[in-house]
């Protein structure tokens, strides 16, 4: 989202399904605002398109939470775990790296791009123990298709306008 973006366009839609009274669309955080520019890019739904998987790859030490590997943690875009769908014990020590990716979603978002790059795979329990980290339990990180669980690997993916195909 550009610093001068005012959502004019959305405006209509915005104010009644939020209540919002004159004004108020433009005190919005720039995080409310990218959140809606996503929107405006990704479709309506797009928070509901996609899942964050968080994949344990290794826990040589045996983590003190129980992680082993092959289990999985997933999340909506929401940033709520989905319990149904992960079979790893929550362990908030391996969850905090994921939300930074979280952030950084929306803002990709906004831009109608894919909202998790190649540059977020990895994350580690940041969880240093006796071993100096030797131990630690380390996951991959990917976005999916919510209803066919596909990995989401396009620049741009289905329902974004910034598609070519979209034009």
């Amino acid at each position: 989202m550009q610093e001068d973006d005012t959502l004019d366009e959305m405006a209509e839609v915005l104010k009644p399904a939020l209540d919002f009274e004159e004004g108020d669309i433009e005190r919005l955080s720039p995080e409310a605002k990218n959140l809606f520019s996503g929107r405006r890019h990704l479709g309506i739904d797009w928070l509901d398109r996609y899942e964050i998987v968080v994949e344990v790859t290794a826990a040589p030490g045996g983590c003190g939470c129980g992680i082993a590997e092959g289990q999985r943690i997933v999340f909506d875009m929401r940033h709520k775990v989905k319990p149904e769908l992960s079979d790893a014990p929550l362990c908030v020590h391996l969850m905090s790296p994921v939300l930074s990716i979280f952030y950084m979603t929306f803002d990709r978002a906004a831009e109608g791009l894919n909202p998790l790059t190649c540059i977020w795979q990895y994350v580690e329990c940041p969880m240093t123990g006796a071993d100096h980290g030797a131990g630690k339990a380390l996951a991959q990180v990917h976005i999916r298709d919510a209803q066919t669980h596909e990995p989401v690997t396009d620049r741009h993916p289905a329902g974004s306008d910034a598609r070519e195909d979209a034009q």
